[in-house]
């Protein structure tokens, strides 16, 4: 897709964690030029000091996406400058593949190339991003701590030779549509006030969801240069008056709140004068009241750092996407006169989803956070959230496919996001026919992987190609679908079901996951669903055949007479015994898949207990626990949708979700309070509240 450009980066330094790399040139003009960019791990353009856009999109490894901007609208008259600053991780994640750096880019004009890397770019080793920090999460890669400077940055950074890096990946194009890059900037402060160290305040020093080996990369204790995070749980704050407008002055020991009113996705920007050399601390949380901010329980790092000189004219941007509904700005030491503070959005082009017309108030709401949920979930591809993982899990993706075909009338994002799974190459970190839980990513703790995951990968695109994109090749799943049916054959029983799974076995997030060995029913139910979506799409009536007597075998053994058990566990004869283990989510795997009739007498029991939501259940001698938000409160509203149980169905969703959408206008990964409250297979509720509508 490059003329004539090469991939290039820092001589000696592909390799290097958090390397900050800056490429300059200058042109006579940009008039009628486009310039064609892409880079690992991120890159963010500037053209005549100005923001431009922010890349690429991810895909697998091996292969990068090209962005191609055309840049006419920026030209100023003389000299333009074309500034690519460039992040190499490193590191292992969730939200990249890890792969060595590079920066590849060429502007052109028609036919003709007038600037391409291998050439004419002069690069540096940016010192304004300081390199020695603490991850921002396990999942993504480094935390961001700034040096905000005077004069131009290449007087105070080191000039370095870029050479040809190793990492030549296949190029493809960028697929998705352009995000959108709309300030959105707090209506003044909230409140301000002051702080005092105390040292007696509790400090989680590291917020990861796993341990962040050396090998998975990072920096070692004695080497980062500063720790904001903990710094700022150490900090006591004393509101000393409500909120006011810009601009404000605020010294040493001083700071602000800011309320964005509901949860905003995107670069967080702000403009200040630098009145003393100072030290400046954001910190944001998504779910906080703006008098009581607190970091929400999410296992990341929500803060960033900035080093000013004195005099300086601050206009900074993070370099990453982040959420923020409530933020606060501390002044660690010197002194700013803040100007304005905001989120330059980084989602999906909302112009572009499809306008419908919700006549209950309430659930309008509702729709409106789904769309805002989907549209800070739906850039590259499809991401779980859009803080702490940025990660392209399956399941997850399943619903959140459904949501983008109803909202937008296409699957862009679906077809980028499967495309990526269709060029993962087996590399035997995982059995035969696996595929990542999420990807692009990395392997980690012991190549874990969710076999159920694996299983909705071939429902999605089971769906995906014969009702969102029927114009796909189906023999491009082929391999990969087939892969993951016959590594699932080799783990059936003498009942055909599966039994003993490896890795991690997933249900949904509640004490269903503890009940999923030896033989757990719900992953049999789902089990025949593959089946009977693999055997049609590729027809194979062996596969057709099989579907039906799993289903039939898993309801007879795991049917009491009231409700479906969740697992059966081996005796110490080595006797499959049923449990007394039954989850809500169990019931609606097996409505859905295990191809029932709920109005039988015989499930008489079991439909009440659902209508009733399962208030009148005999717990005696049971263990019994109700649906949590994934996967569990999903299938429910699936199910209920094909009961053709509307007020049921718009009963369950406005009790679910209406807290939800008045604390962040988003829609969460958990009921509680805790996790992320951002999650995008959440946006699927719009679906559910269509049907409300016009049913």
């Amino acid at each position: 897709m490059f003329k004539k450009a090469i991939p290039v980066f820092s001589e000696g330094e592909e390799n290097s964690l958090n390397y900050p790399l800056t490429l300059c040139a200058k042109t006579a003009t940009l008039k009628d030029t486009t310039l064609y960019i892409t880079a690992f791990s991120f890159y963010r353009l500037i053209v005549n000091g100005k923001f431009v856009a922010s890349g690429p999109a991810r895909t697998a490894k091996g292969y990068a996406r090209v962005d191609e901007i055309e840049l006419d609208r920026y030209n100023a008259d003389g000299e333009n400058s074309i500034e690519i600053q460039v992040v190499g991780y490193n590191c292992g994640s969730l939200s990249t593949a890890r792969q060595s750096s590079f920066v590849a880019c060429e502007l052109t004009r028609g036919d003709e190339v007038l600037l391409y890397t291998g050439r004419d770019f002069d690069a540096y080793l940016d010192h304004r991003r300081v390199r020695e920090v603490e991850r921002y999460s396990a999942q993504r890669h480094f935390g961001e701590v700034w040096r905000v400077i005077k004069g131009d940055f290449k007087e105070s950074s080191d000039k370095v030779e870029l050479a040809p890096a190793s990492n030549r990946p296949i190029f493809l194009p960028r697929r998705v549509s352009v995000p959108t890059y709309d300030m959105k900037y707090a209506d003044g402060y909230a409140s301000r006030g002051s702080f005092l160290y105390d040292g007696s305040l509790p400090v989680r020093a590291i917020r990861t969801s796993f341990y962040v080996s050396e090998e998975w990369g990072r920096f070692e204790e004695d080497e980062v240069l500063t720790h904001p995070y903990r710094w700022i749980q150490q900090q006591r704050r004393e509101k000393t008056a409500d909120g006011g407008s810009f601009p404000i002055t605020l010294s040493e020991g001083e700071y602000i709140t800011l309320d964005m009113g509901h949860i905003e996705c995107g670069f967080i920007s702000w403009s200040a004068k630098a009145l003393e050399e100072s030290d400046v601390v954001i910190t944001y949380s998504e779910l906080c009241e703006p008098d009581d901010f607190a970091l929400t329980d999410i296992n990341c790092q929500n803060v960033i750092e900035y080093l000013i000189e004195k005099g300086v004219d601050v206009n900074e941007q993070s370099f990453e996407p982040y959420t923020c509904n409530v933020a606060i700005l501390m002044v660690r030491s010197g002194r700013i006169e803040l100007s304005s503070f905001g989120i330059r959005t980084y989602e999906y082009d909302r112009s572009r989803l499809i306008r419908r017309k919700i006549k209950d108030g309430e659930l309008a709401r509702i729709y409106s956070a789904a769309e805002a949920t989907f549209a800070h979930n739906a850039l590259d591809l499809y991401s779980d959230c859009p803080s702490r993982e940025r990660a392209g899990w399956l399941c997850d993706s399943f619903f959140t496919g459904r949501a983008e075909y109803f909202l937008t009338g296409k699957s862009t994002v679906e077809d980028a996001f499967l495309e990526n799974y269709r060029l993962y190459e087996y590399d035997g970190k995982f059995p035969k026919g696996v595929l990542p839980m999420c990807y692009p990513s990395d392997e980690h703790e012991g190549n874990k992987f969710i076999p159920q995951w694996d299983m909705w990968y071939v429902l999605e695109v089971k769906e995906y190609l014969t009702e969102r994109n029927t114009s796909v090749d189906k023999e491009l799943f082929r391999e990969s679908v087939c892969g993951i049916v016959e590594f699932l054959e080799a783990y059936e029983n003498s009942d055909g079901l599966l039994q003993d799974l490896p890795s991690w076995n997933f249900v949904e997030w509640s004490s269903a996951n503890s009940w999923v060995q030896n033989v757990n029913y719900p992953t049999n139910f789902l089990y025949a669903e593959v089946l009977r979506a693999a055997g049609s799409l590729y027809g194979v009536e062996k596969w057709l055949t099989k579907a039906e007597m799993v289903a039939s075998r898993t309801a007879e053994l795991s049917f009491d007479g009231e409700v479906f058990i969740d697992n059966a566990v081996l005796d110490s004869d080595k006797k499959l015994i049923n449990t007394r283990n039954s989850s809500e989510a169990g019931q609606y795997y097996a409505l859905l898949f295990g191809n029932m009739d709920i109005n039988d007498a015989k499930y008489s029991r079991l439909k009440t207990h659902i209508f009733e939501n399962f208030a009148n259940f005999d717990l005696t001698g049971r263990e019994f626990v109700p649906v949590n938000a994934f996967i569990g409160f999903y299938l429910k509203i699936w199910a209920l949708m094909n009961m053709g149980e509307r007020e049921l169905l718009c009963s369950t969703v406005k009790s679910f979700f209406g807290g939800m959408v008045e604390s962040t206008g988003t829609l969460w990964e958990y009921k509680q309070r805790h996790g992320s409250h951002d999650h995008g297979f959440a946006a699927f509720a719009a679906v559910a509240i269509d049907f409300i509508e016009n049913t």
